[in-house]
This record gives C-alpha cells, sequence and structure tokens, in this order.
C-alpha cells in the first residue's frame, strides 16, 4: 500500500469502508474500534456492538489485513496518540457523522450516483455471505443481531444467485433420471 503515510485521510476511509464491506460491522462499531481490539496473529478484530455485547469478526483476506498491519504502522509513525484505530486529519478519533460523509464522498468520487450508507455496506456482507451459502445463524453471530429474525432481514436473493442455485439442483433433470431407471 504505497502512499499510506503521505495520505492516511484517504487510507482511513478505505480501511474503514474495507473493514465494513467485509466483516458487516455497524458505523458506530468501526469509529469504536481501539488498537487493543485488534488481534493480527489470529486475524480478529474484538467487536463491542449493540447492547455491550462483544463478538469477534476476523480478517479472512491477505489485503484487509495488510491494510490493517500497514494503517497500525502509519498510527505510530505519526504519533496519534489515543486508542482507537481511525483517525481523522487532526489526528483526533474518527466520528460516525465523519465516517458517514467520507463514505458518501467516496462514492460520489467513484460515479456512484445513489445514495450508499454504512448500512448498505453491512447489507452487502449479510447479502455475499448468504449467497455463498453461509449458514444464517453464522451470519447472526458475525453481525451481533440477538435474534435470527433481525438476520433474516438480509436473506433476499438476487436473480444471478436464484438462477445459479436452481440450475445447479436441476429438479426436472433429477426427476427425469429417476424415471429412466
Amino acid at each position: 500500500m504505497p502512499g499510506l503515510l503521505t495520505a492516511p485521510h484517504e487510507a482511513t476511509t478505505l480501511l474503514a469502508i474495507g473493514l465494513m464491506v467485509t466483516t458487516g460491522v455497524r458505523v458506530n462499531e468501526i469509529v469504536a474500534i481501539s488498537c487493543c481490539d485488534i488481534d493480527l496473529p489470529s486475524g480478529s478484530l474484538r467487536i463491542l456492538g449493540k447492547g455491550r455485547r462483544e463478538r469477534h469478526v476476523y480478517l479472512v483476506n491477505d489485503w484487509i489485513a495488510s491494510l490493517v498491519q500497514e494503517y497500525l504502522e502509519t498510527r505510530t509513525a505519526l504519533g496519534v496518540v489515543h486508542d482507537r484505530l481511525l483517525f481523522n486529519r487532526r489526528l483526533d478519533p474518527l466520528t460516525t457523522t465523519s465516517m458517514r460523509a467520507r463514505l458518501r464522498k467516496a462514492a460520489q468520487e467513484a460515479g456512484i450516483v445513489v445514495r450508499v450508507t454504512p448500512h448498505m455496506l453491512r447489507h452487502t456482507a449479510a447479502t455475499q455471505l448468504i449467497e455463498a451459502g453461509v449458514d444464517i445463524r453464522y451470519i447472526q453471530r458475525l453481525l451481533g443481531h440477538a435474534s435470527l429474525s433481525t438476520t433474516e432481514i438480509y436473506t433476499h436473493v438476487t436473480n444471478p444467485a436464484l438462477k445459479r442455485v436452481v440450475s445447479e439442483a436441476d429438479v426436472l433433470g433429477s426427476l427425469m433420471a429417476g424415471v429412466d431407471n
């Protein structure tokens, strides 16, 4: 990640968005992550969620794990003194309001015309996991939902995913194979 030290503001935005998409954490959870919540050797982050419930999310992608490592090194090099992972231009802890504004700006710069929210990134993470076949109970735990019915909100399926699983199941083909015997 060249330029992390020369562009920490952009790196903060990139890291926050990357973590929200890969882990499904809420915007208030992402800005609350402390450096002591990060366990790079195990690739996990401790998250304190709603109701002060603690859970762990995982950095299973090498790119995001490397970005966290380099960001931590950048924090040290810049002399950031607070314990929060993410920081703003003044090296103060990043706020939810600032994170929402950064996401909005990043979406605009990427040419995305619809309003992008942190919750959309959470929804994207959950939807991708569901479409990858991950059991909804694991997703419930990852997202920190107390109730499975809350997680079920994310279970809508895209048309391409539906077509793929129906094609793989090939119900008619299976029935016809049974008739040929």
